[in-house]
């Protein structure tokens, strides 16, 4: 690589663009001082990355700007180019030329480019690494370079030694790792203090989860049992139960039939009493025709001596009959001729009256008479109860008769009846005290059941919402968990198959597995990088089986395992040698084109991470495959870099140097190697996140289960004061039940007493209405006449409503004044013919009644004897008939009385029997619920307490007898007793520690083999660094040893460790014995010789670590002539390997340059360039 050209504008002094182009062999500039000689060096430290003002002899990098002079303006920017010929890829770049340009402006914004393309000043510095080029190496050398070596101290001249030894990555991997070492010692102290502290938790919580243990499996023993005592007595329950139940039915049965037969024997005694009054009825109209016959006796009796009377006067009496008779005959004729006139004059007038009927008829039609309509109403209603009232007066006339005879049988029934009455209102009073005192019981029984009820119903809800809240909080602990446990089985799966190293060749696995025979083995290369999700599939198809190959040590461990692989027959493996594999990178000019491609992503290798360890193998696989968006890209990238570098699309697909491609998909995507080990990382990430999340929710569940323990139990202490509060409640319920029963009997007693009593009561009514009758009847009677007084009122209301209603008709249309005369006509008419007709039957009356009294007188003479003797027989044998049918009635109702009695002591027994199936009823129907309260308590307490049924509790139950049970539950209840208070938690509490004791054990051992580790590392690491700094100290020293006899002509000099057993820390002194002098220390030399020395000295460094340039900045100013001479034939000698720009002053430097370059200020403050070569020139130019 040759440096070819440096374009420099607006940089300090070099105001306008200058090109300044370097030839191979060596190019010398001078000037005057202050011509601008060192800013030239300074623009190529600067453009290739200086960061300090005042390593460019300025306050701020502004001030690397022209700033102006008093003929020019300052400048906004300063912009250097340095253009290198890499056409043997010296620099890790695919380009052969090289351009690096840096770009500053005034207002602070810079820019770097590489072949035109932005980059960053981190791509400047990783293009010129372990190139020994950069803006702080060897590369550029000046005067105060030179000083730096013989004035430093030793410890300060080692950093030469371990900069040419390229140490510097492993001084900084070590200070890496002495820091993690610290952390590991932090870490270790930490897990040492909590392990301490859980040690101390370890074996109580072990105690307490082994009591907690202890209970629940005698807590268990206890529950089984106790449900299976719940199930025995609720079986016994249950039994008794149905046998109470057929009692009851049976009872009720015969309840029913004792009821239907007390309903039978009322019906009898009704019957009976019907029949008594049928009878009485009877009796009663047989008096009255007895009654009746005396008084017909009697009668006609009266009427024969009356009959003798009337002869005397019957002859009289025909005379005058006959005159009248005579005289109605001629009044007779007279009427009729009258009569016929009248109805003449009437069918004259009936036409006309008839048409007018008919229009008052159609317009009265709709007429409202409802006033009159109800008014006839009342009329008929009053009427209606006048003549029921006239018929019940009637009746209580008869009724005296019959209480006449009900006053005796009244007697001694009521005397029955109220020695009865008392006993029965004793025991109603005695069970109406009952019943209020078990009324009152009842309700403060359930008074205290309400506030019971209440305050169990409140710890319910509390408990219930706590149990929701568990449950939810449990239900996501249980989510966790299962997600936790899903995806630890599937990491410990997966981390199974890495183990086995299942999916790779059989000569891989073989070999890892075996791996711990070897030393040096460093992993598979799967194993040693971590890739983003983005970039995996790329990257595993980019590496392809490479991701199998297996990184070792050195060429050695490779060699001893392929032997072992070989000798058994276990297959082939690819091996990797950290120390023979470099890094792979593509040139500048690729990179530029990349850079300036759509699609571009980055090169694989800087996609992949990995340990610094490993960066070059990895560098070595993927560092010249670029990863692109897509095939579109990579198709269009490939024609740009004319097919030379291999691509790889996102998604797999490969565009293969040359311009083959390689594409497609499989079922099997996303299984491979790295896609395993991406998930693994994955996974164990998401699993410490589930535990933690895991055990929060843990922790807030048992948080919730200690207040819902707390909840629980107050909960069943109220619980247990709520069944003996319902408990309380039903006993008195049953017992105010029971003196309801018992009260409801005796009012059932007190009714059918009443009835009878009501019997007596009627009997006594009848006894004592014998006067009272007598008041009835007046009443009645006083009664009668004000309906009388009323019906004639609403007779007056009618008249003058039909007055109101002719009024009305007064109004109608003028047809009925017609109407009014017709009618009048008509009317006057009807009633003369009605007057006439009267008259006319009058008259015929009275005809037809002295022609019978003249005929009645004859034949009354004949005929009133025979027939008042046949109706005074016909009355007395009415009489005898009603007397012997009197006699007969008495007798029927004697006979019904008798069986009245009977069936009514029948209907008392059988009352008392209907009362005995009632109290037992009532014992079975209150036993029954107290069966029931106790098959209720019990089931309850199997679905609360135990969270199970009957049935099922059933089907579990064990085989053994109620006693035997008891007896065991007694001594579980003991055992639990004995083991007192136990802390449930403590199982998972125990659990959890254990496990996390565990855990940091094996944390704990995993740190201390960490440490161990990274002290074995450091150990490495200080093993490579003294390996090359011995290395590159003795090579450096040899040809120091070399140069220096050349520099100096002779003499000799060596460098020498100042602590040679320590080399890590060892110092570097400097001792010389130029020509003619003694060997001595460096510091005892003279000025030239000094920077002789130090100049041999850095030739020695480029020597072993050779650079394409060398840039030498007045490094031979403290030489004199000889020495300079010296210098520049040694420039001469080695500027075959190495192209030097030489900034000189000297004479004998100049004539060695190949290239002389002056730099002149013809402007004040403005540096100009001019080049002359100096093998055109003649010796007086070259001594001007």
């Amino acid at each position: 690589m040759k440096l070819k050209t440096l374009e420099i504008t607006g940089f300090k002094s070099f105001a306008e663009r200058t090109k300044i182009e370097f030839m191979p062999g060596i190019t010398g500039v001078v000037g005057p001082n202050g011509s601008g000689k060192s800013n030239i060096i300074e623009a190529i430290r600067w453009v290739m990355g200086e960061q300090s003002a005042k390593g460019l002899r300025g306050d701020k990098m502004a001030d690397v700007i022209f700033g102006g002079t008093s003929e020019r303006a300052p400048l906004n920017r300063a912009e250097v180019a340095i253009t290198f010929d890499n056409t043997d890829h010296y620099l890790n770049s695919d380009y052969s030329e090289i351009t690096i340009t840096r770009t500053l402006y005034r207002n602070g914004d810079s820019n770097y480019q590489i072949n035109g393309v932005h980059v960053r000043l981190k791509d400047i510095h990783e293009l010129f690494m372990d190139s020994g080029l950069g803006r702080e190496s060897f590369s550029i050398i000046s005067q105060g370079r030179v000083e730096s070596i013989f004035s430093a101290k030793p410890v300060e001249r080692r950093s030469i030694i371990e900069d040419v030894a390229g140490v510097y990555k492993y001084k900084q991997n070590k200070d890496k790792a002495e820091k993690e070492l610290g952390d590991v010692h932090d870490n270790l102290t930490r897990i040492a203090d909590i392990l301490y502290e859980l040690q101390g938790r370890v074996e109580p919580l072990a105690q307490e989860s082994a009591k907690a243990q202890d209970y629940l499996t005698t807590k268990a023993s206890y529950d089984q049992l106790d449900q299976s005592r719940i199930v025995l007595e609720l079986l016994d329950w249950y039994q008794e139960k149905d046998e109470l139940t057929k009692k009851l039915t049976t009872a009720q049965t015969e309840y029913d039939k004792q009821q239907e037969a007390v309903n039978i024997k009322k019906k009898e005694l009704q019957k009976f009493r019907q029949e008594q009054l049928s009878l009485t009825e009877q009796q009663q109209k047989l008096q009255e025709v007895l009654v009746e016959s005396i008084k017909q006796v009697e009668k006609l009796t009266g009427e024969q001596n009356l009959q003798s009377e009337r002869r005397k006067n019957r002859t009289e009496t025909t005379t005058d009959l006959s005159s009248r008779l005579k005289v109605s005959t001629e009044r007779l004729a007279s009427l009729e001729s009258n009569y016929q006139q009248c109805l003449q004059k009437l069918a004259d007038q009936q036409s006309e009256y008839t048409h007018y009927q008919q229009a008052i008829e159609q317009a009265n039609e709709n007429h409202p008479r409802t006033k009159l309509a109800k008014v006839s109403a009342e009329i008929e209603q009053v009427r209606h109860d006048l003549v029921a009232t006239m018929q019940d007066l009637t009746s209580a006339k008869n009724k005296q008769n019959y209480l006449v005879q009900e006053n005796k049988r009244s007697d001694a029934e009521s005397l029955r009846l109220q020695q009865r009455k008392a006993k029965i209102e004793q025991r109603l009073s005695d069970a109406n005290n009952l019943v209020d005192k078990k009324n009152n019981d009842l309700q403060q029984a359930e008074k205290t059941l309400n506030m019971a009820q209440a305050s169990f119903e409140t710890l319910k809800k509390k408990g219930q919402a706590l149990e929701q809240q568990r449950d939810t909080e449990r239900q996501a602990w249980f989510t966790k968990m299962e997600q936790e446990q899903r995806l630890s089985t599937r990491l410990q799966s997966l981390q199974h198959l890495s183990e086995n190293y299942d999916g790779y060749y059989q000569g891989v696995k073989n070999l890892m597995k075996a791996q711990q025979q070897f030393e040096g083995i460093q992993g598979v290369v799967a194993n040693l990088i971590s890739v983003d999700d983005q970039h995996r599939i790329a990257i595993e198809t980019a590496l392809g089986s490479a991701l199998q190959h297996v990184v070792v040590k050195n060429e050695q461990v490779g060699k001893t395992a392929i032997q072992y692989l070989a000798k058994h027959r276990l297959g082939r493996v690819t091996f990797l040698p950290q120390t023979t594999l470099k890094a792979r990178r593509l040139s500048d000019y690729q990179m530029t084109i990349l850079r300036q491609s759509t699609g571009f992503v980055g090169i694989a290798s800087d996609l992949v991470t990995t340990a610094s360890a490993y960066q070059n193998i990895i560098a070595n696989l993927l560092g010249t495959t670029v990863i692109v968006t897509d095939m579109s890209a990579a198709i269009q990238i490939a024609k740009e870099l004319q097919y030379r570098v291999r691509l790889v699309t996102l998604d797999g697909q490969i565009m293969n140097a040359g311009g083959s491609m390689t594409g497609g998909a499989t079922r099997q995507h996303g299984n491979g190697l790295l896609s395993q080990k991406t998930e693994i990382d994955q996974l164990t990430l998401q699993e410490a996140e589930l535990h933690q999340a895991t055990l929060a929710l843990e922790k807030q569940v048992k948080q919730i289960d200690q207040q819902l323990q707390k909840v629980t139990e107050a909960f069943n202490k109220q619980q247990a004061q709520v069944l003996k509060a319902n408990e309380q409640f039903q006993t008195d319920q049953a017992s105010l039940q029971l003196a309801e029963s018992t009260l409801k009997q005796v009012k059932k007693e007190q009714a059918a007493l009443q009835y009878d009593y009501q019997l007596v009561a009627d009997l006594q009514d009848k006894k004592t209405s014998v006067d009272q009758n007598e008041q009835a009847i007046t009443d009645l009677s006083v009664r009668q006449q004000n309906l009388q007084k009323a019906l004639d009122d609403y007779l007056q209301q009618q008249s003058t409503i039909e007055t109101e209603i002719v009024q009305a008709d007064q109004q109608i249309s003028d047809f009925k004044s017609a109407f009014a005369k017709a009618e009048a006509v008509v009317s006057s008419l009807v009633t003369r013919k009605n007057d006439l007709l009267e008259q006319k039957n009058a008259e015929q009356s009275q005809i037809r009644l002295v022609e019978q009294q003249i005929n009645d007188l004859a034949q009354d003479e004949n005929d009133v004897q025979e027939r008042l003797t046949q109706q005074l027989e016909d009355v007395q044998r009415q009489k005898a008939t009603a007397e012997q049918s009197l006699a007969t009635l008495k007798f029927e109702l004697e006979q019904v009385q008798e069986q009245h009695d009977t069936t009514n002591s029948e209907l008392g027994l059988i009352q008392d029997m209907v009362s005995e199936l009632m109290t037992s009823i009532s014992q079975y129907n209150g036993r029954l619920g107290e069966l029931r309260s106790s098959i209720n308590t019990n089931e309850q307490t199997l679905e609360t307490t135990y969270d199970t049924s009957f049935e099922f509790a059933k089907s579990e139950l064990l085989n053994l007898d109620i006693s035997t049970i008891r007896t065991k539950l007694k001594l579980l209840k003991q055992g639990l007793d004995e083991i007192g208070h136990v802390n449930l938690n403590a199982i998972d509490e125990y659990q959890t520690v254990k496990e996390r004791y565990d855990f940091l054990m094996q944390q704990q051992q995993d740190l201390i083999a960490a440490k161990d580790n990274l002290q074995e590392t450091m150990s490495e690491m200080d093993t490579e660094v003294v390996t090359r700094f011995r290395a590159t100290f003795d090579a450096i020293a040899e040809q120091f040893a070399k140069i220096f006899v050349k520099m100096f002509g002779g003499g000799q000099a060596s460098l020498i460790l100042t602590d040679p057993d320590h080399l890590l820390t060892t110092g570097i002194d400097i001792k010389a014995q130029p020509p003619g002098k003694k060997f001595q220390q460096m510091s005892l030399l003279s000025g030239g010789e000094k920077a002789l020395t130090a100049i041999s000295l850095l030739f020695a460094i480029l020597a072993v670590r050779p650079v394409p340039f060398a840039i030498l900045d007045e490094t031979e100013a403290a030489l004199d002539e000889a020495n300079v001479d010296r210098f520049a034939h040694y420039l001469h000698e080695v500027n075959h390997r190495t192209q030097f720009i030489v900034i000189t002053h000297r004479k004998g430097t100049m004539t060695e340059t190949d290239v002389l370059y002056g730099v002149t200020m013809q402007e004040p403050g403005v540096s100009t360039m001019v080049s002359v070569s100096l093998t055109d020139l003649d010796d007086t130019m070259v001594k001007n």
